[in-house]
């Protein structure tokens, strides 16, 4: 991680960890969508340059002694008549110096060639320029537009604190523009080997609105698992984040309002099913009250977890499809292809209901993966495999444009904290997404990964149980359980 994560919430209280043994996993990450505006601004650049070397001589002494003798002038550079005439001449041709009587004096265009703080003299001119610009509506800060497809099309909208306030920052952009001005200038005018410097914000149009996506992942203290730290750094470099705090801002207040109580979620009944579906990988874990979450999360946080042969599971923290979790499902299904015999034509997908689950393209690129993976472990194979996400209620338009499928149902009696990823008889995953060390939080996911087939084919048996509300289309519903049933293990 290029930048440490930034703090959102820090509450004291629900210590798991001494501190000394505290660390910072990765436990969510969404891609939101920044509002933006392009403008067309008009203005204009001093283009600076140096005066000649014998001009700069002559305009210091002057400015040094005024009314100096024009003789006096040229016994202190040692010239020529002929010398000190060249150098008056180009003195006073634009106006620079005045000769009064055999004396010399700056003019006030020669005087203002001095600028303020500086020693030597410099000569500029002014030029036009008129660009179209791109600015966020938060920070108003420079953001170029880009070209998005669907699925980033239909992420959700980053929240704002003040929703009218987007639509005055037209008389903002005269000073952001300055602000800006040496990130925002012309590739030619950085280039130049003159310094060149805003002279003026003449004019500035408002034009088209569009939006770009903004990573924000977040990440947890082992300590405090529920209480979640903020990090834009997949999106921008630490000090540009800096310059843009109203963003981090609305980042934070995004974060915070996905908090949710784990009794309302059935924490509870999510993790009876993890622990039903491997019993023997967490038999240590569980007491008479059901699984000890906050053991197993310390274990989970100390753990390498990369599976191995003689490693049919390994814990998971944090959704399937961050960037570590995916490598680490991915290593899981290779496994778990070893021993399979043939290619699965889907790859079910049981949401949690938790809210903006899926909301980055991250959730896209993963099942990409695991499709070309699939395909090349099995490339004589005719299946194409089909992402299939079971969704109780109503989908996200970005969850509709993740998976090939998805299959809604009014409702399930499955778990709403619960997550579940299925390679039939090849691998599974399962998560729950509750607080952890707290009734209310960040809902932190939770669980394991496996190619143990025991394992496998309780999974299947899960969902094949949970599925027809989902599939009451008989031909589809079949399909679908003969995927699930028809080499499943009996566990």
């Amino acid at each position: 991680m290029a930048n440490q994560p930034r703090p959102l919430l820090r509450l004291k209280g629900h210590e798991l960890l001494p501190a000394d043994e505290d660390r910072t996993v990765e436990v969510g990450v969404y891609d939101v969508l920044l509002p933006c505006r392009k403008y067309e601004v008009a203005y204009k650049v001093a283009i600076l340059g140096k005066v000649s070397q014998s001009l700069e001589f002559l305009l210091r002494l002057v400015k040094a002694v005024p009314g100096i003798e024009e003789d006096s002038a040229a016994a202190f550079f040692g010239f020529e008549q002929a010398e000190i005439n060249y150098v008056l001449n180009e003195a006073t041709g634009p106006g620079f110096v005045e000769r009064r009587e055999g004396r010399l004096w700056l003019t006030s265009a020669g005087d203002a060639l001095f600028r303020e703080g500086a020693d030597d003299p410099a000569i500029y001119t002014v030029e036009e320029r008129r660009r179209d610009l791109g600015f966020d509506l938060l920070a108003i800060a420079p953001q170029p537009a880009r070209a998005l497809d669907s699925l980033e099309m239909s992420l959700p909208e980053m929240p704002l604190a003040d929703p009218g306030g987007t639509g005055k920052v037209g008389d903002r952009i005269f000073e952001r523009f300055s602000r800006f001005f040496h990130e925002l200038a012309e590739r030619r005018d950085r280039e130049q080997i003159q310094q060149r410097d805003l002279y003026s914000v003449d004019k500035v149009v408002p034009k088209d609105r569009f939006q770009v996506p903004v990573r924000v992942r977040v990440f947890a203290q082992a300590s405090a698992p529920s209480l979640p730290e903020i990090d834009l750094s997949s999106w921008r470099a630490e000090h540009e984040i800096a310059d843009r705090p109203q963003i981090e801002s609305a980042a934070a207040m995004l974060v915070d309002d996905l908090k949710v109580n784990g009794n309302q979620v059935g924490a509870l009944q999510a993790y009876e099913v993890l622990a039903e579906l491997a019993p023997d990988f967490l038999k240590d874990f569980v007491t008479r009250a059901g699984l000890n979450v906050s053991r197993y999360w310390r274990e989970a946080v100390g753990r390498a977890g990369e599976p191995r042969v003689d490693r049919k599971t390994v814990p998971v923290i944090g959704p399937l499809y961050t960037e570590a979790n995916a490598r680490r499902f991915l290593e899981v299904v290779d496994y778990g292809l070893r021993g399979s015999a043939e290619q699965p034509e889907f790859v079910f997908s049981v949401a949690p209901q938790t809210r903006l689950w899926g909301a980055t393209t991250q959730q896209r690129d993963t099942l990409s993966y695991l499709r070309r993976r699939i395909a090349a472990a099995a490339p004589a194979s005719a299946n194409e495999l089909r992402a299939v996400c079971l969704f109780p209620g109503k989908a996200a338009w970005f969850i509709d444009r993740t998976f090939d499928e998805v299959l809604s149902a009014d409702s399930s009696d499955i778990p709403p904290a619960l997550e579940i990823m299925i390679v039939p008889h090849v691998a599974v995953a399962a998560l729950v997404h509750a607080p952890i060390g707290a009734s209310s939080g960040y809902a932190v996911p939770l669980g394991w990964a496996s190619f143990d087939e025991g394992i496998v084919a309780r999974t299947q048996t899960f969902a094949a149980d949970r599925l027809w509300p989902f599939t009451r289309e008989p031909s589809l519903h079949a399909r679908l359980l003969y995927a699930l049933q028809s080499r499943a293990a009996t566990g």
